[in-house]
């Protein structure tokens, strides 16, 4: 299973935090489920954009991208 690691954020997380990522799961809602308060002004519907991350590592072994994503 894949591990994210979120580097400290002023405000988001300041002390950082890694954890396991199950298959099938959005970011947003793992990120959110680990008290990580993103924004997501559309409430995860894919219309708003607020809720993008940044990848430091690994975006070569991401998938491509679906059209809801895009």
């Amino acid at each position: 299973m894949p591990k994210l690691t979120v580097l400290p954020h002023a405000t988001l997380c300041p002390a950082g935090v890694a954890f396991e990522a199950p298959a099938g799961e959005t970011l947003c809602d793992l990120l959110l489920a680990h008290g990580i308060e993103i924004e997501h002004a559309c409430e995860k519907s894919c219309a708003c954009t607020t809720c993008h991350v940044i990848l430091r590592e690994g975006f070569g072994s991401l998938a491509p991208a679906e059209e809801e994503e895009e």
